[in-house]
């Protein structure tokens, strides 16, 4: 692992990154926070300078990048950009450590807040959170890979290092072209529900904060009560169909463009429709058997659903309240999550699949030693190396959450709160249940707790073993500072 050629090609990603923070200085100038707008101008300075000094580390081209030099280059990269971005909320009074949770739960769109008072904050901060979520949506790699032109060392390891789920599926033939292809896809849905949003009444402020938020499947809003604070069925209805298609593949939305029915042949969209029906059904069956309308629970039972399943973290309601039936079918959904591709966080409806596959595979080969019986997947043979790391990812991704669960129970949360809140900060959820429900927030957990969640936002965005693979001493033994 070549130290100077991984700190050279971080530090033209956060060069890029550092021009970001112009949008909340416009907003933060808008709104004539000015205060609030030099935490900005500061953390772009910072950014684009450090990243300048770090471009000096190794000036030649190289043009290869080594698979564990691209891990180490997207899981550092990802832990910089959060600790600059938590720059502006320092700047407001926050502690380095709520700092911090907040920017990581913003770039990796998990949407856990420890804000309490919204009242205290400006709208460019504000903003500022919901751009954070549009970024780390997609991707802060993907979209500098796509913007950058001179990021020409390794740009397909970049790429699948950081992409979500078991997939390497590429739209053009260059990898940049895929990359912008996807975002252009991704800014124009988010174009199209922020139309939508204006349409329905919301204020351009507040449709913008949404629109970025909702296809980045991340749920910051700048109303303290989320989406049930604006009290429109309009609005929960348009982004219900809007946080589908950001819990959908990506890759084939684009294709579907031009051949709709891929949608209905792809077996991973399928199954997430499936998902997303039964759940509906499930949790309107509980709410309207509580009590109260039927359209009322259907319109919440979806929106939840949704939210969930997608990993946004939206709230129409306080489903803190309901009933355990309804709240177990939440729970089970946190752990799902949405299509590989996507911008929902979670294990990704494809593994799912795959294990289920796997599992019945292995049970017929018990019956059948001798029968060649590979797993398949909207008719494509999966590899041994595939479900390979499938089952190993789904085993680290346990574990990972065991560990967190326990410290952050062993640091004082009680028991719903410390697996809810692991579960959904691991899964890039958002809110969970007990202390951390949708209407509350994390401020009030042990410091160490915030840190022990901030680090699982960071290794659940990327899939747990981009990050794992670098704790293995043999890396670091290897690594040297020039080629």
């Amino acid at each position: 692992m070549r130290l100077s050629i991984i700190v050279t090609i971080a530090g033209g990603l956060l060069r890029g990154f550092g021009l970001m923070f112009v949008w909340p200085v416009v907003v933060a100038a808008y709104y004539r926070e000015w205060s609030d707008l030099w935490g900005f101008v500061v953390a772009g300075a910072v950014a684009i300078a450090l990243g300048q000094l770090m471009r000096l580390a190794h000036p030649e081209r190289e043009p290869d990048l080594r698979r564990i030099e691209a891990l180490a280059v997207v899981s550092g990269t990802w832990l910089v950009v959060a600790v600059l971005g938590a720059v502006p909320y320092v700047w407001v009074g926050l502690t380095p450590i709520d700092a911090l949770f907040e920017s990581m739960s913003g770039f990796t769109t998990t949407g856990a807040t420890i804000f309490t008072d919204f009242s205290a904050f400006g709208r460019g901060l504000l903003f500022w959170r919901s751009l954070t979520q549009w970024i780390g949506g997609m991707g802060v790699i993907t979209l500098f890979v796509a913007i950058l032109p001179r990021l020409a060392m390794g740009v397909g390891q970049l790429f699948f290092a950081e992409a979500p789920g078991p997939t390497d599926e590429k739209l053009t033939p260059q990898i940049r072209k895929t990359a912008a292809v996807l975002w252009r896809l991704y800014a124009g849905l988010t174009a199209a529900l922020f139309i939508a949003l204006m349409l329905a009444g919301m204020s351009p402020y507040d449709a913008i904060c949404h629109a970025l938020t909702t296809l980045a499947a991340g749920g910051f809003s700048p109303n303290p009560l989320s989406v049930a604070g604006y009290d429109s069925s309009a609005v929960e209805w348009i982004i219900c169909v809007f946080m589908f298609l950001a819990g959908a593949n990506f890759a084939l939305q684009f294709r579907a463009l031009s051949r709709p029915g891929l949608l209905v042949r792809d077996e991973e969209f399928r199954v997430y429709g499936v998902v997303v029906l039964v759940a509906t059904v499930l949790v309107t069956g509980f709410l309207w058997q509580a009590g109260g309308p039927l359209s009322t629970a259907v319109r919440q039972g979806l929106f939840q659903t949704l939210s969930i399943l997608t990993t946004t973290g939206f709230a129409s309601a306080d489903f803190n309240l309901w009933g355990d039936q309804t709240r177990m079918v939440l729970l089970a959904l946190m752990f799902i999550g949405g299509c590989a591709g996507s911008a929902a966080g979670g294990p990704k409806v494809l593994r799912h699949m795959l294990i289920g596959r796997y599992t019945l595979t292995e049970l017929r080969r018990t019956l059948h030693p001798r029968a060649v019986l590979p797993v398949k997947a909207s008719g494509k043979v999966i590899s041994d190396t595939v479900m390979r790391t499938v089952l190993v990812f789904f085993l680290f991704y346990v574990l990972t959450f065991a560990l967190c669960a326990m410290a952050v129970i062993l640091l004082g949360a009680d028991l719903v709160t410390g697996v809810t809140a692991t579960m959904a900060t691991l899964g890039n959820v958002g809110p969970g249940l007990g202390e951390v429900g949708p209407m509350a927030s994390y401020g009030h957990l042990h410091p160490l707790s915030k840190l022990v969640l901030t680090g699982a936002m960071w290794v659940g965005r990327l899939e747990v073993l981009t990050v794992l693979a670098l704790l293995r001493l043999e890396v670091w033994r290897s690594a040297h500072w020039r080629p």
